[in-house]
C-alpha cells in the first residue's frame, strides 16, 4: 500500500509539474490585466504544445477551446483555478470529482490572512481530498523543459539563459522570481520555477524530493519561511547525494522580525534556528543566507569545487595595498592565507611572472601587463600546490589590454580548485566579454563574501534519517501535577542507562543526623548541600546550594538549609542531598528536549550556573539520525571540549533511552565537569515528564 501510495503521487506531482492537458477556471476573456487571462496568455506565449481549454460558464477565450464546466472535459489531468477563495473551494471539489490528477489555487485570503482565512483552508484541503494540490496564496510554475509556465507572471518568459540544471522551489513567489533571476546572472539557468504558498496539501519539501530524482535537474534551490517537513527534507538530501546532486537552501525566520514576516506571509512558522543548521550540516545541505551567496554557490557546485570550512587561501594581486586588504578580510572570514612551500615559490619564480615578491599575498608588479602570457601557468602552479586550497585573483583596472584580462576569468574559472577573480575599475567592455560571471566580483568585499560562501560547501556529511527508537522506561511515582524529577530522582533514572554522576547521600528533611552521619563516614573533606524536591527547580535562586561545607559545618548546614527548603517546598518527598566537591578542568552543560518540528534533540554547550548567558556555540544533534551520526557528533564535541575519545557517546546513548520512551519531554544535566584524564562526570540533573 505504502509502494502503491507514493507511485500514485509521483504520477500526480508529474500531472502538476509536466502536464499535457490543461484546463483553466476563472478567465475573463474580455480583461487582459485579470489574474486567469494572464495565466492563458502566460502559458501560451510560452510555447506550451499540450491541450488547453478554458473553463467559462457563457464566454468562449478566442483562440483557445472552450468548455462551459469542468464536468465537461474528458480524462481531465490539471486545473489551474484562478477564482477568488470562497469561489475556488467549489472548484476544487469539481476537479476532485471529475477525477482531475492535480489543480494549482492562486487565490490568497487562506490562512496566511488569520483565522477566518484558516477555516477557509480547511475546507479547501477537504475539498482536494487526495489530489496534488498547488497552493493556495501561490504564484505558480514554470517548467522550462516541457514548456510548462502556468503564472500570472511575464517574466517567466523573459529569460536570459536556456533551461540549465536548478529546480527552484519557494514558499514566496516574488522573491522566488528574484532568486530565477540570481540563477540566471550566475552564469546558470533553471529547470523548474515552483511557487508553493501556503502548502495547505502539498509541501516545498515533497516537491523538492520529486524533481531531485528528474534527470534534468543536478541542483534544488529551496527558499523556506518555514520547514514544515524536517524528514522529508533530509531525505531529499540523502537522494540527492545518492545521485551525486546537491540542496541548497535560503531560508527566513532566523530573527524575531524575520520569524514574524515569515508568519504574515504564507501563514508559516520559523523552526528553531539551530536544529535546521544541524540538519543541513548533518545531511549536506548548503544553506546560504541571502540572494548574494546564490551566485558563488552554484558556481562552486557546476564545477564540483569544495575547500575545507577554514581553507587555506593564496592571494595574487596587481596591487600590493589590495592583497593586504584582501588578507585582512581572509582571515576575518575564516580563511587562513599561509605562507608558500619553498617548492612553489620556486615554481612560480621560475615561470617568471612575479615582479614584487613572492610571499602570500603574492604582488605581481608594476609592470603586470606585460607579463600577463604568464598568468595561466602562475595560476596552474599555486592550484597544484598542497598548501592551498583556494585562490583570490585580484586585478585593478585593465583598460589598455581588457582583451587580454577576460581570458584570466576562463582561467580561473577552468581551476580544479575554487578561485575568486577580483576585477576592480574594470572597463565595462572587459566586463561584458566575461562568460563566466559566477566567479567575477568587482570589489573586494564582494570577493571575500563569495569566498566565503563557498566555505560552506565542504565535502558534505552523509546522515540518515533514522527515527528514534522506542524504549521502556521506569520512572518513579509521581505526585499529583508533578512534571519534574528532583535531581536525587532524575540522577537515578540517568545513571540507570550509564550516565556517570558524582556520589550523593540523600536524607529526608526529619532525618538530617542520619544524612549527617552517613556523609562524614564517607570521609569526605569538602562538600556540597543541596535541597531536593521536585517543585524548586532553580535552588540556587532561594539559597538551597552551598558549596565547600566543611565536615564540622555540615549539621548546622543541614539544619538551615531544611529550613529554607521548607519554606519554598510543599513535596512531601523533600529532602537535602549532599556531594563531595570534585576538581574539575572544565564543565559543560548537555540538554535534551522534544520538538514539534525536529523530534527528540540534544543540545551541548556552555555550562555551570550562568548556562543561560553564557556564550560560545552550542551543538545539536537531531536522534533521529543514525548511529554514525551520533558517533561523528560525539567526535565533534568532544574534540571541541578537549574530552577523552568514546566519552560523549554513553551520554548520548542514556538520553536518547530516556527521549525514546515518550514519557521525557526535557532533560538537563549541567553542569558536566571535565577531569584531568579527559572523563565527563554530571553534578546535577532535571527531567521533565509528560503527562499529557
Amino acid at each position: 500500500m505504502d509502494r502503491e501510495h507514493t507511485e500514485n503521487r509521483s504520477d500526480a506531482l508529474t500531472s502538476l509539474l509536466s502536464p499535457r492537458r490543461i484546463a483553466i477556471v476563472g478567465v475573463s476573456a474580455g480583461d487582459p490585466q485579470s489574474w486567469g487571462h494572464r495565466v492563458v496568455r502566460v502559458l501560451i506565449d510560452g510555447g506550451f504544445s499540450g491541450d488547453v481549454c478554458v473553463v467559462h460558464p457563457k464566454t468562449d477565450f478566442p483562440g483557445v477551446a472552450t468548455v462551459r464546466s469542468i464536468a465537461e472535459i474528458a480524462d481531465p489531468e490539471l486545473i489551474v483555478i484562478c477564482v477568488p477563495a470562497e469561489r475556488a473551494i467549489g472548484v476544487v471539489d469539481e476537479a476532485r470529482v471529475a477525477g482531475a490528477k492535480a489543480v494549482i489555487v492562486f487565490a490568497s485570503e487562506f490562512a496566511e490572512a488569520g483565522s477566518a482565512g484558516a477555516v477557509l483552508q480547511e475546507k479547501l484541503v477537504t475539498a482536494a481530498g487526495d489530489m496534488a494540490m498547488l497552493g493556495p496564496n501561490c504564484f505558480g510554475i514554470s517548467n522550462r523543459v516541457d514548456d510548462v509556465k502556468l503564472s500570472a507572471a511575464p517574466f517567466l518568459n523573459k529569460t536570459l539563459r536556456g533551461p540549465g540544471e536548478v529546480a527552484l522551489v519557494a514558499q514566496s513567489g516574488a522573491l522566488g522570481l528574484v532568486l530565477s533571476r540570481c540563477v540566471e546572472e550566475a552564469g546558470s539557468g533553471y529547470s523548474h520555477f515552483v511557487s508553493v504558498g501556503n502548502e495547505a496539501t502539498l509541501g516545498a519539501t515533497e516537491i523538492s524530493r520529486h524533481l531531485v530524482d528528474r534527470d534534468e535537474v543536478g541542483v534544488v534551490l529551496l527558499y523556506l519561511e518555514a520547514l514544515r517537513d524536517p524528514r522529508n527534507l533530509a531525505e531529499t538530501a540523502t537522494r540527492a547525494a545518492e545521485l551525486g546532486k546537491r540542496v541548497v537552501l535560503l531560508n527566513a525566520g532566523r530573527s524575531e522580525a524575520g520569524k514574524r514576516a515569515a508568519l504574515s506571509h504564507t501563514a508559516a512558522i520559523a523552526g528553531n534556528d539551530m536544529f535546521l543548521q544541524s540538519l543541513c550540516d548533518d545531511f549536506g545541505i548548503v544553506r546560504i543566507h541571502d540572494d548574494d551567496e546564490v551566485k558563488p554557490v552554484l558556481a562552486a557546485l557546476e564545477r564540483n569545487w569544495q575547500m575545507p570550512v577554514n581553507p587555506r587561501v593564496c592571494i595574487l594581486s596587481n596591487s600590493g595595498g589590495a592583497g593586504a586588504v584582501l588578507a585582512d578580510q581572509v582571515e576575518a572570514a575564516g580563511g587562513h592565507v599561509v605562507e608558500l612551500a619553498r617548492e612553489t615559490r620556486a615554481k612560480v619564480a621560475e615561470i617568471g611572472m612575479i615582479g614584487a615578491g613572492d610571499t602570500n599575498p603574492i604582488d605581481i608588479g608594476g609592470g603586470w601587463e606585460a607579463t600577463l602570457h604568464l598568468f595561466k601557468p602562475t595560476l596552474d602552479a599555486l592550484t597544484a600546490a598542497d598548501e592551498v586550497d583556494a585562490l583570490v585573483v585580484y586585478i585593478a583596472f585593465g583598460e589598455m589590454c581588457a582583451d587580454r584580462v577576460v581570458p584570466i576569468a576562463q582561467y580561473c574559472s577552468d581551476s580544479a580548485k575554487p578561485v575568486t577573480f577580483i576585477w576592480q575599475i574594470a572597463p565595462q567592455e572587459g566586463l561584458d566579454q566575461v562568460q563566466t560571471p559566477g566567479i567575477l566580483a568587482t570589489s573586494m568585499g564582494e570577493g571575500v563574501r563569495m569566498l566565503s560562501a563557498q566555505m560552506k560547501l565542504s565535502a558534505p556529511r552523509r546522515a540518515k534519517w533514522v527515527p528514534l527508537a522506542q524504549t521502556a522506561l521506569a520512572l518513579p511515582d509521581l505526585a499529583e501535577g508533578q512534571k519534574t524529577l528532583a535531581e536525587y530522582a532524575s540522577s537515578a533514572v540517568l545513571a540507570r542507562q550509564g550516565m556517570g554522576f558524582v556520589p550523593s547521600e540523600f536524607g529526608a528533611v526529619d532525618a538530617l543526623d542520619d544524612l549527617a552521619a552517613r556523609v562524614l563516614a564517607l570521609g569526605w573533606e569538602r562538600l556540597v548541600v543541596k535541597g531536593n524536591a521536585h517543585d524548586v527547580p532553580h535552588r540556587n535562586r532561594v539559597g538551597l546550594v552551598k558549596v565547600g561545607v566543611t565536615p564540622d559545618a555540615l549539621a548546622e548546614t543541614l539544619r538551615d538549609m531544611a529550613q529554607t527548603l521548607n519554606t519554598h517546598s510543599s513535596d512531601p518527598a523533600r529532602g537535602l542531598l549532599v556531594q563531595p566537591m570534585v576538581a574539575f578542568q572544565g564543565e559543560i552543560g548537555v540538554g535534551a528536549l522534544s520538538d514539534p518540528l525536529y523530534g527528540p534533540v540534544i543540545v551541548i554547550g556552555p555550562g555551570g550556573v550562568g548556562i543561560e548567558d553564557a556564550t560560545g556555540t552550542r551543538d545539536a544533534l537531531l536522534l533521529n539520525t543514525d548511529s554514525a551520526n551520533w558517533d561523528a557528533y560525539a567526535a565533534r564535541v568532544e574534540a571541541r571540549y578537549d574530552l577523552a575519545s568514546g566519552t560523549l557517546r554513553p551520554v548520548i546513548d542514556a538520553m536518547a533511552h530516556l527521549m525514546g520512551s515518550g514519557r521525557v519531554t526535557e532533560i538537563d544535566v549541567n553542569p558536566m565537569i571535565r577531569t584531568e584524564d579527559g572523563a565527563l562526570i554530571a553534578l546535577d540533573s532535571l527531567v521533565v515528564v509528560d503527562r499529557t
